[in-house]
C-alpha cells in the first residue's frame, strides 16, 4: 500500500485546494471590506472648510480644518465612550 503523505498526486491535490480556500477567503474579505467600509467622512459647514470622519471600526471621530491654502490643521482623535 503506497504512504498517502508521499504521493505526488495528492499532495497536488492538496496545494490546490488550500489555494482556492485561500482565494476564497481573500474574496471574501474584499466583499465585505465594500459592504462595511471603515471610514464615514462629512463636510460640515457652508463653506465645505471642515470634514469629520467617523471610523466605524473603533467608533471614533476625528475633525480636520482646511485653511483658505489648502493646508490641513487635524485635531485630535476623540472617542465618544
Amino acid at each position: 500500500m503506497a504512504d498517502p503523505t508521499r504521493d505526488p498526486v495528492l499532495s497536488s491535490v492538496r496545494g490546490t485546494i488550500v489555494g482556492y480556500v485561500l482565494a476564497g477567503l481573500l474574496a471574501l474579505g474584499v466583499i465585505l471590506h465594500a459592504v462595511f467600509p471603515r471610514y464615514d467622512w462629512r463636510v460640515v459647514g457652508d463653506e465645505g472648510r471642515v470634514i469629520v470622519v467617523y471610523d466605524r471600526w473603533s467608533g471614533r471621530y476625528q475633525r480636520a480644518v482646511y485653511d483658505e491654502q489648502g493646508n490641513v490643521t487635524p485635531m485630535r482623535v476623540f472617542t465618544p465612550f
